[in-house]
């Protein structure tokens, strides 16, 4: 075997070792139409493969990036390899054309008029794609022996790659004019799906119908008897107020009373002999009745400085410390007396994410401490004007009655609410707020 022999062969294996590097279709596409050049010169290398049963597809040419496929060259070539199948040549061999028939375009030098035809065959799935090399010596035999090698070598590196290359596969069928009118048909139908309108708000579990205990007097708070999330029974002291001035003032209408008391009894016993203590009397015990009242009111007020709880119950008090010492004018709250087993929950809805809610309505409650479970709640009342929330945003108030009866949820938990409104159709729950957004912004 001669050296040029022995340097042919080292170039085919180094062909075929790249041939077996090859990670993508495109990336073998470029190996066989331009490395190919050290086995076997050309000018011109054309690469192609089916890309449906009947329709054959010029998918890379030599020293060019991208195929033109209105190129007069590519479709000149195109009709010859149709041609060519058509004569069903499935084996390695060299043909010529005439130089006429070979002219691009008018003004166009022609191309080469030797051609060698390289089906690319897999054992294992048959055609894969066909080379067409062209230049203008004519090709030796041994070069065509090289070439039905290296087609066969191509037709299986083909043949492996097909099945892994599964997104250029996908991206073939979503190029694909009817796919693309099926997907555009589908997106336009699926607008009119009716979908119900929804919103997500703040949730927070309330107690339903609690006792609200409210300072009975004015005065300062001297100390709190119970904690947050307290039980309770009824009668049991909740709040201490400061007494020292109630206590005073009631100790002064007491010594009050027993002044004129002793003046009474001094001008009874002196009105058989005087008849200005005689009138001084009758004076003296209406002072006494007046007197008395006022020493009642002070007794009241004084037993209004310690709060009884009303009922049994759970204690809610935001924040204790922060009562401790304040002083507080007769009806402001201090604190909540509720039943646990009977509650509620109360969403906050944005302004700009408000839609028509109406009583009865559907909600998904997901709280933050069990996400994945839902519990199921519908709408009671909901107010009609909005109101400042602690995060400074204007919101509705909307009472939800929770559904479950068995082992309702602690007061106080949070999480988020979807409320659910009335039917729509899926165009304008997808665009209802760009919708807006152009009718605030814009005016239309």
């Amino acid at each position: 075997m001669s050296q040029d022999q022995l340097n042919s062969l080292a170039r085919i294996f180094t062909f075929e070792k790249k041939l077996r590097d090859a990670q993508s279709i495109v990336e073998l596409r470029y190996i066989v139409t331009n490395e190919l050049r050290s086995i076997s010169p050309f000018i011109y290398s054309f690469f192609g493969t089916w890309t449906k049963p009947k329709r054959f597809k010029i998918e890379a040419i030599s020293d060019i990036a991208v195929v033109e496929k209105t190129s007069p060259v590519t479709n000149l070539v195109q009709k010859i390899i149709q041609q060519k199948l058509k004569e069903a040549s499935t084996d390695t061999h060299v043909f010529t054309l005439e130089t006429e028939s070979l002219i691009p375009a008018k003004g166009e030098d022609p191309l080469p008029k030797e051609f060698i035809w390289v089906p690319c065959h897999s054992s294992q799935k048959g055609m894969q794609a066909v080379l067409v090399l062209n230049r203008n010596e004519s090709w030796t035999e041994q070069e065509t022996e090289y070439l039905r090698h290296i087609g066969s070598t191509i037709g299986h590196a083909m043949g492996s790659l097909v099945d892994k290359n599964i997104f250029e596969k996908m991206f073939t069928i979503i190029r694909s004019a009817l796919f693309q009118f099926i997907l555009f048909s589908g997106i336009i139908a699926s607008m009119f799906i009716p979908v119900s309108l929804s919103v997500i708000g703040q949730a927070e579990i309330i107690p339903n119908n609690p006792s609200i205990i409210n300072a009975p007097i004015d005065g300062v708070i001297e100390e709190i008897l119970v904690d947050n999330n307290d039980e309770v029974s009824k009668q049991t002291p909740l709040v201490n107020f400061e007494k020292t001035q109630l206590q005073n003032n009631f100790d002064l209408a007491q010594q009050e009373l027993k002044v004129i008391q002793t003046e009474l009894l001094q001008a009874q016993q002196s009105s058989f002999n005087s008849k200005e203590d005689k009138a001084l009397v009758s004076l003296l015990q209406s002072k006494i009745i007046l007197t008395q009242e006022t020493v009642n009111y002070q007794k009241l007020l004084l037993d209004k400085a310690t709060l009884l709880s009303p009922n049994d119950g759970t204690v809610v008090i935001k924040d204790k410390q922060a009562l401790m010492g304040r002083p507080f004018q007769i009806g402001e709250n201090i604190m909540v007396i509720a039943d646990p087993a009977d509650v509620q929950v109360e969403i906050l809805v944005p302004v700009k994410d408000s839609i028509t809610i109406k009583k009865g309505a559907k909600i998904n409650v997901f709280l933050d401490s069990d996400p994945l479970n839902v519990i199921k709640a519908s709408v009671v009342k909901f107010s009609y004007e909005p109101e400042l929330t602690a995060e400074n945003l204007l919101a509705y108030s909307v009472i939800a009655k929770l559904e479950q009866e068995d082992a309702p949820p602690r007061i106080g938990l949070r999480g988020s609410a979807k409320i659910f409104g009335d039917e729509v159709r899926l165009f304008f729950y997808l665009f209802r707020k760009p919708i807006i957004v152009v009718r605030q912004t814009l005016g239309l």
